[in-house]
């Protein structure tokens, strides 16, 4: 892991380092504010596990995704077991 210093452009954008591009080969990133007041950048992927507090978990799909595509993988991770 490591931090790059970004840079906040005149119309509100800031360019991530390629390397990051690169590595998580998607468009689409969430920016977060900690309670701690930190902005955390994270890649949306098309899959994404999850862990709350409360024990709940699961996968969210944040681009989306097809009933049919969903069933596949479905079908797929139960064979897997």
């Amino acid at each position: 892991m490591f931090s790059e210093t970004l840079s906040l452009w005149g119309n509100g954008s800031v360019t991530l380092p390629k390397e990051w591009r690169t590595r998580y080969q998607t468009k689409h990133f969430m920016a977060e504010e900690t309670p701690e007041g930190y902005l955390v950048i994270k890649p949306i992927l098309d899959v994404e596990y999850y862990e709350e507090e409360d024990g709940v978990f699961g996968l969210r799909f944040p681009m989306g995704m097809s009933a049919e595509e969903f069933l596949d993988r479905f079908n797929q991770a139960e064979k897997n077991l």
